[in-house]
């Protein structure tokens, strides 16, 4: 199944360079830290200003190095730092280089999850003539996921500005907060960078953790046709509801889809179907359709 060149890659890659010339600009413009520790100690304000600045590199770093894990990086990233430039817009004036600052914070955030950009990202990961498309993530997840990046977040700053503040007893929850996110939260959040479907020289391949307990095989001689989702479709449903368009790919002969228990869940199965078609939420489906 040949790939054919996405007539959209010079606009994904000026988006990618449009992400980096916004962060890397963000020292110039941002405000300063200590806007928001006025009053704090002077190891807070130090601790404080260090971490802005470590928040910082590794959103540079993330927006340098494109790969699912630095989309990951910049997802959990990026909310902190539109998050800081809005509150200190809002309540430091609001000065024409705060009112700025706060716009370029929003686009960042905007940028950093794009679909155009995530797909950048995912395809940097792929291997020979592979194509790789993100897929979109289902609804239900959508409020998990930002709870678990709001915990991440708070935990991981929270930390050393207590610790900084001499009040131990809520850093070192904090700090506990920072060893959940770090080893159960984070790989959780980090799947949804982790969703793909991939055109193979062979055929398809459907890679969902969530959704699938094992990689949906399609071989080219199995797949009839791949098409924009009918709304009476009786495709079995991969998306697990999300928003969007779906794809729906339709077999020669049915297929086994081995499923995880929120995919088991959504269809009502056990742990796998037999399925003649399947719904699949490409991020961008319109660039799958081209590059089939």
């Amino acid at each position: 199944m040949p790939v054919k060149f996405d007539r959209n890659l010079r606009l994904d890659t000026a988006l990618v360079w449009a992400l980096r010339v916004l962060v890397g600009c963000l020292p110039f413009i941002g405000a300063e830290v200590s806007a928001l520790l006025d009053g704090q100690s002077t190891s807070t304000q130090t601790t404080g200003t260090c971490l802005a600045w470590l928040v910082w590199g590794a959103i540079v770093i993330a927006s340098f190095v494109t790969h699912p894990i630095t989309l990951t990086l910049l997802r959990i990233g990026t909310p902190v730092v539109s998050s800081f430039l809005i509150v200190v817009a809002a309540t430091q004036g609001a000065s024409s280089l705060q009112i700025i600052s706060a716009a370029v914070g929003i686009a960042i955030l905007l940028l950093s999850f794009s679909a155009e950009l995530g797909g950048v990202y995912v395809q940097a990961s792929a291997y020979g003539d592979e194509k790789r498309f993100a897929l979109r993530p289902p609804v239900v997840l959508v409020a998990p996921v930002v709870i678990a990046t709001l915990v991440v977040d708070v935990s991981i700053i929270a930390a050393p500005l207590l610790l900084a503040e001499n009040n131990w007893l809520v850093a070192a929850i904090a700090l506990f907060g920072s060893i959940i996110s770090v080893k159960y939260l984070i790989p959780r959040i980090h799947k949804l960078s982790r969703r793909w479907l991939v055109f193979v020289p062979a055929g398809l391949v459907v890679h969902d953790e969530i959704v699938l307990s094992m990689n949906l095989l399609i071989k080219k001689q199995d797949l009839n046709q791949m098409q924009l989702a009918r709304d009476n479709s009786s495709a079995a449903d991969l998306s697990a509801l999300t928003w969007g368009v779906p794809l729906e790919l339709s077999f020669n002969k049915p297929l086994d889809v081995s499923l995880s228990a929120i995919g088991a869940r959504h269809l009502k199965a056990v742990s796998a179907i037999h399925a003649q078609s399947v719904l699949i939420a490409a991020s961008r489906p319109g660039a799958v359709l081209r590059a089939k």
